[in-house]
């Protein structure tokens, strides 16, 4: 059964998947977690938290599906985004805080989606001043995405944001922080104390070392990286309308530009295995946008053998 037939165009159908991947993700980090999944959490403790935490990885999916059709990176309605989303977030690793991280993923996949609305309208401002609100909520909520920063000018350059639009998020950003900083020293702290502790958590090592990294999620992200790049090669290549309307691409572009970023949160010390829902988010958007330019036959093997893997992760360490 073809990728287009499977749940291209059947919402039904990306929904059930989406829940299967979500619940057998949630069993299997709760009763046989790995051991970089084990580390003390408050939402690793608590069932109900883990719960908390697949409900809005699913409605972070469920907004991935609309973000790709606006940003017309794909051509119609796609529903497959959906599961895409859930098996990046939870198919490699699933974050010890996962509550937390959920959030985090969460407010960035809203804050990509606000983005988009300037496309279909130049002088929009009240969706790009939510959206880097959003943006610095992130980093608070999971420190090594202060990096998310530069997606300000990102954004500004990607998607031709004017002067006014670049200011108001470039206030908003900032604004989670001094809030946060204001709440803290009105209950009898430090004005600065919050971003000392930000600072501390990005520059202290969390994962001094990692000693065995299951093969099977080395197999499944290094397949997702593969058919990511492939997919632009192809594009590149067919000169798709990627790269002819200058609406998608400038989306293309933005998405493109978010993931190289968000992937550079490894590479700070206070990374944890948690940046993986944090890269799933522009990487989902890539990646349905590779299956969807790709030849049929392909794009179905490819993502019957990313289902295929996962289903192996849950048993294989």
């Amino acid at each position: 059964m073809q990728l287009n037939a499977l749940s291209r165009k059947s919402t039904i159908v990306s929904i059930l998947l989406l829940v299967a991947i979500l619940v057998a993700a949630t069993l299997r980090y709760w009763f046989a977690p790995f051991e970089m999944e084990m580390a003390v959490g408050e939402s690793r403790g608590k069932f109900i938290f883990v719960l908390l935490a697949m409900v809005l990885y699913f409605v972070g999916a469920l907004i991935q599906g609309k973000m790709l059709s606006r940003s017309g990176l794909c051509g119609g309605h796609c529903a497959f985004p959906m599961p895409i989303y859930a098996l990046l977030t939870c198919g490699i690793f699933v974050a010890p805080d996962i509550l937390t991280v959920s959030i985090a993923s969460l407010c960035f996949t809203v804050a990509l989606h606000l983005l988009l609305r300037s496309l279909h309208n130049a002088e929009e401002t009240d969706s790009v001043f939510f959206a880097a609100v959003l943006l610095g909520a992130t980093a608070l909520l999971y420190p090594p995405c202060v990096v998310l920063f530069v997606a300000i000018p990102i954004a500004v350059f990607a998607l031709a944001l004017s002067l006014r639009q670049a200011l108001l998020m470039l206030i908003g950003y900032f604004i989670p922080l001094f809030v946060a900083s204001y709440i803290v020293w009105y209950g009898g702290g430090g004005f600065l104390d919050l971003a000392t502790k930000l600072y501390e958590a990005i520059s202290t090592s969390t994962m001094a070392a990692v000693e065995r990294v299951p093969y099977v999620s080395i197999v499944f992200a290094s397949m997702a990286l593969l058919l990511i790049v492939w997919g632009i090669v192809y594009a590149a290549i067919r000169s798709t309308k990627t790269f002819t309307l200058t609406r998608v691409r400038r989306a293309f572009y933005l998405f493109l530009w978010v993931m190289l970023l968000s992937v550079t949160t490894v590479a700070l010390p206070g990374r944890d295995i948690s940046a993986c829902a944090i890269i799933a988010v522009p990487a989902t958007v890539l990646l349905s946008f590779s299956l969807d330019v790709l030849p049929p036959n392909f794009a179905t093997i490819s993502y019957w053998a990313l289902l295929v893997t996962f289903a192996v992760h849950l048993f294989v360490a």
